[in-house]
């Protein structure tokens, strides 16, 4: 087992980029976030699955666990993992599936008990000319957001397809997307289901837990401030997070510094362009006092029963409203 330090977040002086030329990137895409830099080190624990890809062909980067160490191209690490980044003058793009994310649970369940996987053997994938492209701003928007999905897309079809997600826990994972700061005993409540058994059931399908879950749905909704100026004090609020000591606490142990590091650090910049609506921060903060009404799947009814009405699964965000939602398909 390593015995390496644990090292707080340094990034790798861009002595190759231009004056004023940004040392990393982020593009947050809803379920996902891209993040390409010229290099660092930092120690994390997220509630996402990451993909790592060095930009360069002769590159190799490092994580460390308490496994031991890692090395690659091309790395896979699972969610819940304490570990070190080592990638320092190592130019890299970073990907994190949120456990909203269509492919989280193909990638959890690919990876092994240890945490981390080298996905050299798989050879490089268009992830490195992704990130080339990012880094130099040819690639960027919509685009890089469809060239991502695209790519994560085709690695998910190498690993066994989980199985599908049961329709009451589809519907929670919407409820807390919409309202971060709602409760299992209300969700729990609103589907029928004891707290023990709705909590047992979304562990057991999703790969976390409800209140995991929950964190990582906040950390998406502050993550849509960066570098908009807004005092931490009013992200934690907007984001439905207690007070600004949980939220800083929650961030620093997903990415090793607190959110300052990130929120007002002058040499990384978000790529905003043509973010979808939801995508984008709320003029308002969150409120309690008004929280959007859910309805849960209805109940199955037998065969000689009329057909029910469609099911009022809150669509994900983003999704245009319509006047009759539509109905969960038959499996």
């Amino acid at each position: 087992m390593s015995t390496l330090p644990l090292s707080s977040t340094v990034h790798t002086q861009a002595d190759a980029c231009e004056p004023g030329a940004p040392e990393a990137l982020g593009r947050l895409h809803g379920d996902s976030f891209t993040y390409v830099c010229a290099g660092l080190e930092s120690r994390a624990c997220r509630h996402s699955v990451t993909l790592l890809h060095t930009l360069n062909a002769g590159d190799s980067l490092a994580v460390e666990t308490r496994h031991g160490v890692v090395r690659g191209q091309w790395v896979l690490v699972s969610p819940q993992v304490p570990r070190v980044l080592r990638a320092l003058g190592v130019p890299f793009v970073l990907v994190d599936l949120e456990p909203s994310h269509p492919h989280y649970r193909c990638f959890c369940r690919a990876a092994p008990a240890t945490g981390v996987l080298s996905l050299d053997h798989l050879g490089s994938s268009s992830l490195r000319d992704i990130g080339n492209r990012f880094f130099r701003q040819s690639l960027r928007g919509t685009a890089l957001d469809k060239a991502v999905r695209e790519a994560v897309a085709h690695l998910a079809q190498v690993f066994p397809k989980p199985p599908d997600l049961d329709e009451r826990v589809r519907w929670m994972m919407s409820a807390i997307d919409l309202e971060p700061s709602r409760s299992l005993c209300a969700l729990a409540q609103e589907l029928t289901l004891s707290v023990e058994h709705a909590s047992r059931l979304f562990t057991r399908q999703v790969g976390v837990s409800l209140r995991t879950y929950s964190l990582s749905s906040k950390i998406r909704h502050a993550a849509r401030y960066m570098g908009r100026g807004q005092p931490l004090t009013d992200v934690a609020q907007m984001a439905g997070f207690v007070d600004s000591s949980h939220f800083a606490k929650v961030w620093t142990r997903c990415y090793g510094r607190p959110p300052s590091a990130f929120f007002f650090a002058p040499r990384t910049r978000m790529d905003e362009a043509d973010l979808a609506a939801w995508n984008r921060p709320p003029a308002e903060p969150f409120s309690m006092e008004d929280p959007r009404p859910f309805r849960p799947p209805a109940p199955a009814r037998p065969p000689s029963a009329a057909p029910a009405s469609p099911t009022a699964v809150p669509a994900p965000p983003g999704s245009p409203p319509t006047r009759r939602p539509r109905a969960p398909a038959a499996r």
